[in-house]
């Protein structure tokens, strides 16, 4: 059999794999799904004894202006059992006069604790987390930013659902958005999106585990974290070490994304191009210590991209030698159907049925692509309900 016969045939076939491999992962953005466990509304009727108690562990750093915003919508949730525990760390701006001042104002729901500068300077995110998870009073801890905002006050019911059907950590989606929607803020908008989506389909793979968590809108046990240790393997790094403990304790069928508009919630970048750069790069820096599992489900799609470009290259080959066969291939001439194209050399038809093929197949897949892209993100971008306008003055910050 000609040489160019067996890689064209690879070709189709690696190509046929790469977009099986592909749709097989694909998962469709469901608002009413939340991971791969089957949700029931957000509002439904649960039982007092159904509803799991709550600690949101807000951890600030010179956040005073959206700390109060944060504060306000957390504690207008529709839901009966819950406090919001602030973790003040090392804030130098108006941060304590703003804990007071929501503390006279929800006496029954806030309560504070605060974290001094490390020796060395740093602010630990480990520490203070551990410190706030420790004085939470309630069974289960939602993380969440001073800079996050829930966009429904049913935000603390779809969490509580989700743990009702069994769920011992819950992620929840992030609509990151800018101050100014300059491009760097509409780029970093959507690197966090796209990380978001990764994460979704790699739960809903079967029962496989996240491969990363944001470090708002996260819940988890209590007692689960402190017997896991919390981030005490992770002290060196700076932040972002949620990431690491998704990825290492969570468990399989446990684990759920929350992907609904009322358990979502807005998250501001932050105003200056300068810290997001940084913020990207302790996230690389974190990512670094995953597992090599999860770094290789981590890079799932841009090995199928390799997997393309593999096939598209042996096509690429096998068209060369059908028209230019080497010199010892003398099986090159059993098949002598060819096409002649004015001022070019005649090709093999096979050849030429070949490249249609795989480029018809291509375009096909890269069209239902890029339609199934643009459905998830249309059912992800709902509109940010949070004025900024009444938080900032845009004449204080530079984009």
């Amino acid at each position: 059999m000609p040489l160019y016969i067996i890689l064209l045939a690879l070709s189709l076939i690696l190509l046929l794999l790469y977009i099986i491999l592909y749709w097989r992962s694909y998962v469709k953005v469901d608002k009413q799904e939340s991971g791969n466990l089957k949700q029931k509304s957000a509002t439904s009727n649960l039982q007092p004894a159904a509803w799991p108690s709550f600690t949101v562990l807000i951890i600030t750093h010179d956040s005073d202006r959206m700390l109060q915003y944060a504060i306000d919508r957390v504690a207008a949730q529709q839901y009966p059992d819950f406090e919001i525990m602030v973790v003040n760390n090392a804030s130098t701006d108006n941060t304590n006069d703003v804990i007071k001042r929501c503390t006279k104002q929800y006496p029954n729901i806030l309560r504070s604790t605060h974290l001094p500068q490390n020796r060395n300077g740093i602010l630990h995110m480990a520490m203070a987390t551990t410190l706030g998870v420790r004085a939470a009073r309630k069974d289960w801890v939602v993380l969440l930013r001073p800079n996050s905002i829930p966009k429904s006050p049913l935000w603390l019911h779809c969490i509580a659902d989700a743990i009702n059907h069994g769920c011992d950590l819950c992620l929840g989606y992030n609509q990151y958005y800018g101050l100014y929607n300059a491009k760097w803020e509409q780029r970093a908008s959507r690197w966090y999106r796209k990380r978001q989506l990764l994460n979704y389909r790699a739960i809903n793979r079967g029962s496989r585990k996240p491969i990363e968590a944001e470090s708002s809108n996260l819940a988890f046990r209590k007692q689960d974290f402190l017997d896991n240790g919390g981030y005490g393997r992770w002290l060196n790094l700076a932040n972002y070490h949620q990431h690491l403990y998704a990825g290492t304790y969570a468990t399989h069928g446990t684990t759920t994304m929350l992907m609904q508009p009322e358990a979502q919630v807005e998250t501001m970048l932050p105003p200056i191009f300068q810290l997001w750069q940084t913020d990207y790069q302790q996230t690389r820096k974190a990512y670094r210590r995953l597992s090599s599992t999860t770094k290789l489900r981590r890079s799932y799609y841009s090995r199928l991209t390799m997997l393309f470009l593999t096939a598209a290259l042996v096509l690429i080959v096998g068209i060369v030698l059908a028209i230019w066969p080497l010199a010892g291939d003398t099986s090159a001439t059993i098949i002598n159907y060819s096409v002649t194209i004015p001022g070019l050399p005649s090709v093999p038809a096979i050849a030429l049925c070949s490249a249609i093929v795989f480029a018809a197949s291509a375009l096909i897949h890269h069209i239902c692509r890029i339609h199934c892209r643009r459905r998830d993100y249309k059912m992800l971008n709902t509109p940010i309900i949070t004025d900024t306008a009444q938080i900032f003055e845009s004449d204080e910050y530079d984009a």
